[in-house]
Order: structure tokens, then sequence, then C-alpha cells
């Protein structure tokens, strides 16, 4: 008898196994899924997003444009504002590099730098917004308007400073202090 119990109960077992695995369950929390960043679905053919202006792959395709909003006190206040806001760790408050994050990172330019000054408003405005060599793209949270009025502020700042015409060298790292072979 007790063998026949234990027997009933092990084919109990083996049969019941099956219905416990969750490939049966048909809710849409278990089914295969392709995740919206894994495949991005294609924009329609000759479609435009709601409120879109031109596209531009890089810094390089925004050499042409020309600057549309002129350089009034309240557009310079703004760039003022948002350059302290937004570039100032890199570029200084005044623009002239050594920005705290120069210590950890290649150092920025000075925006006085000749090189600088000979770039078209529309490259500079790119380059806010697509990064450049060593810098990240900075349009997150800003407004095409808002990029011209830090390119406002920029010309600015290249007007009130002097010409720099050689770039400054790199600077030296610090000794490690005391380190041995020090007498």
């Amino acid at each position: 008898m007790r063998r026949a119990r234990a027997v009933g109960l092990l084919v109990a077992a083996a049969l019941a196994t099956p219905a416990c695995r969750n490939d049966w369950r048909t809710d849409m929390w278990y089914q295969p899924a392709i995740r919206p960043e894994a495949a991005p679905r294609p924009e329609p053919e000759r479609s435009v997003p709601l409120g879109a202006g031109p596209r531009y792959e890089s810094r390089d395709d925004t050499e042409q444009l020309a600057n549309p909003v002129p350089a009034s006190p309240r557009v310079l206040e703004r760039g003022h504002a948002l350059f302290l806001a937004r570039c100032a760790p890199c570029h200084g408050p005044e623009g002239r590099g050594g920005g705290p994050v120069s210590r950890f990172f290649p150092p920025a330019p000075d925006l006085a730098y000749v090189k600088v000054r000979e770039r078209t408003d529309g490259f500079i405005w790119g380059t806010v917004g697509y990064g450049g060599k060593a810098m990240p793209p900075a349009r997150e949270g800003l407004t095409a308007a808002d990029r011209w009025a830090i390119v406002d502020w920029v010309r600015e700042i290249q007007r009130t400073s002097p010409v720099v015409t050689v770039p400054p060298p790199p600077p030296v790292p610090p000794e490690p202090s005391g380190g041995a072979g020090k007498p």
C-alpha cells in the first residue's frame, strides 16, 4: 500500500511539472518584445515631425547659417547667463579657458583665440549644439534662440578681449608632494 501511494505521488508530481512552467502564459508581460531603443521605427517616407526645424548631422553642416538673433542688451544678458551656466565650467567665466573642468579633461580653448574668432556664427552655434573634438553636445534644454544668444555672448567676449594669436601652453601637472627621492 505504501509503495502504491509513493508511486502515485511520483506520477502526480511528474504530470504537474509541465503545468508549472511559465511558457503557457499569454499576458503581455511575458511576451517577447523589441525594446524601443533597440530598433527604433524608421520615419515614414516624406514625413516631417511637428515643430521640427532643419536637421543637421554635425557642426560642419551649420557653418553657413547666419545669426538671426541681433545682439540686443536683453539677448546679451540671456547669453551671458546661459554661458555662465553651460560654458563657464570649461571655458571659464570670462571665456578665456581654465574653467574648473579643465583640471580633469583637455583644456577648453580661449574664446579670444584668433582661430575661434575666424569661425562663423553658424559654426559656433553648431559647436554649442553638436559638440566639437573634445566638447560634448550642449543643446539639450536649449532652444535655437538660446544657442544664438550664446553665440552673441561669445562675440561680445571676443569684442572686449585682446586677440590671442598663440594658444597658451598646456598646463603642467603638479608634482606629487612628499614623494620618494626628495632630500
